[in-house]
């Protein structure tokens, strides 16, 4: 982590902390993610209980990591940038919780329609958005615990392209008819890209806060 170095050693170590938490975080929620590309990959696992396993052990880090910036927050009084690293870094948990929760979410919407139901194109798309989802949320934490405005503003540019796949995957609507059971199939295809689109978010809420961080100033002071 980037943050300036304290006399009282055993606040950084502190601080460190926090910030191995967010990155052992982001590795599991990562691995979230991937499942979701196995899974529209075909993968023969059970993967909706393998995924409600796995979104335990990332809620136990959110609450983890809760715990300790209260218990921080009470010791030490920090100021200026280390009070915005230390109170957003509350808000970045719950981003990446939420990352978590879209993945299960998705996993939950794949296992009820059928991995069959992507095909060719679909597929290829949804599986660029996961693809581009990890980076986002890597890149995400590694641009706060670094303090880089640069790598944020990556993350940013990096959701205009998940947006424009989601804006693509409605072409699928351009038939000139739908039997029932080919329009509740596309209708649960584009819920589940809209919700890879949800989750790109939650990485461009954190580069959002990596900003604030850093300058202090919010999006509405610009």
């Amino acid at each position: 982590m980037s943050l300036k170095e304290h006399t009282v050693k055993s606040y950084d170590k502190e601080l460190q902390a926090i910030a191995a938490t967010l990155d052992e975080m982001m590795s599991l929620v990562s691995t979230s993610v991937e499942m979701v590309a196995e899974m529209i990959r075909g993968g023969d696992e059970n993967y909706l209980e393998k995924i409600s396993a796995h979104d335990y052990k990332i809620n136990s880090l959110d609450f983890l990591i809760e715990r300790k910036i209260t218990t921080l927050l009470a010791l030490r009084q920090p100021m200026a940038v280390d009070l915005r690293y230390i109170v957003s870094a509350l808000k970045v948990s719950s981003n990446l919780e939420r990352v978590g929760d879209q993945a299960k979410s998705i996993i939950k919407k794949i296992d009820r329609i059928g991995v069959k139901s992507f095909e060719g194109n679909v597929k290829n798309s949804l599986l660029e958005m996961v693809e581009l989802s990890k980076v986002m949320v890597r890149d995400s934490i590694l641009a706060f615990n670094d303090q880089d405005v640069e790598m944020a503003d990556q993350v940013l540019k990096q959701d205009d392209t998940i947006d424009d796949i989601y804006s693509s995957l409605f072409s699928i609507l351009e038939a000139d008819s739908f039997s029932k059971e080919q329009a509740e199939k596309i209708i649960n295809i584009l819920f589940i890209a809209k919700s890879f689109e949800r989750l790109a978010d939650h990485s461009t809420n954190i580069a959002e806060i990596t900003k604030y961080v850093v300058t202090g100033e919010t999006g509405e002071n610009k």
